[in-house]
């Protein structure tokens, strides 16, 4: 399976991207059936998502690639900090295109049980997007494109835009409007090509688990405490023009980065 992931990447990760979400719906229906709670329900949500993660560790594990593929390594530290300085600028950006305000409201973590619930939510989302598209979708294509610096590239940018495409069904989950929805597809391309530079140029999936996590957090638990900014279309507009900066610095990253400073190309 290694060596047809490295001859066929393309197909590969647009193979185990649509098996994931499959899978993700089965298990889903699944646990809703097991615990005899609504398909919405969080805790379907959350024992769906473990249970499809778990699905590709194993995969991951099987072709080898827990180390090369960032998924046992902790990153260098540079990257980290960097990630730590974008974390600061993306959330108090979040918070001022979303709410129109850059304060966070603490006190909903100890007053709100749904935020505690987000919490948890939040991290099984993170954690297992990130070891599908950070982890297995990436790597499998600088594996096969990395000998480059334009293969390096492209493997992040095609990881971004798979990544990114899957928000356009909030138009049917969520109620997003279509023109809302596009506007944050493009949002999550320019902040998921950032992420993926860190996880090339780092070592490792977990800034990129810390970023996903931190923003979509922050987005769950503030919007049960203050109404989001209206029209719909400013909000994403707003985050779109805050996260341009982002994927220039991923990109930027991507181009100077020597061979010596991105992931092996074999495991």
């Amino acid at each position: 399976m290694g060596s047809f992931a490295r001859n066929h990447p393309v197909v590969f990760v647009l193979a185990s991207t649509m098996a994931w979400l499959v899978l993700l719906l089965a298990l889903m229906g699944i646990a809703s059936s097991a615990l005899r709670t609504p398909y919405d329900d969080p805790i379907t949500g959350t024992v769906g998502r473990l249970a499809v993660t778990a699905c590709v560790l194993l995969l991951v594990w099987h072709l080898g690639w827990m180390k090369a593929a960032g998924v046992t390594r902790l990153g260098r530290r540079q990257v980290w900090l960097l990630a730590l300085g974008g974390m600061v600028y993306f959330a108090v950006a979040s918070l001022y295109s979303l709410y129109g305000q850059v304060s966070f409201d603490f006190s909903s973590l100890i007053r709100l049980p749904e935020s505690r619930t987000a919490l948890t939510t939040q991290l099984v989302v993170a954690m297992g997007e990130e070891v599908l598209f950070r982890g297995l979708v990436l790597y499998a294509l600088y594996s096969a494109w990395g000998s480059t610096r334009k293969g390096t590239i492209g493997s992040v940018v095609v990881t971004s835009l798979l990544f990114a495409a899957l928000h356009l069904t909030q138009v049917f989950t969520h109620g997003v409007s279509l023109p809302s929805a596009l506007l944050l597809t493009l949002e999550t391309c320019a902040v998921a090509v950032w992420w993926g530079a860190l996880v090339v140029v780092g070592g490792s999936i977990w800034p990129a688990v810390m970023l996903h996590f931190t923003f979509n957090t922050i987005a769950a638990v503030q919007g049960l405490a203050a109404p989001t900014v209206e029209p719909g279309v400013l909000a994403y507009t707003r985050l779109l023009l805050f996260s341009l900066p982002l994927g220039a610095l991923g990109t930027l990253m991507l181009v100077r980065a020597g061979p010596d400073r991105v992931l092996p190309e074999h495991p």
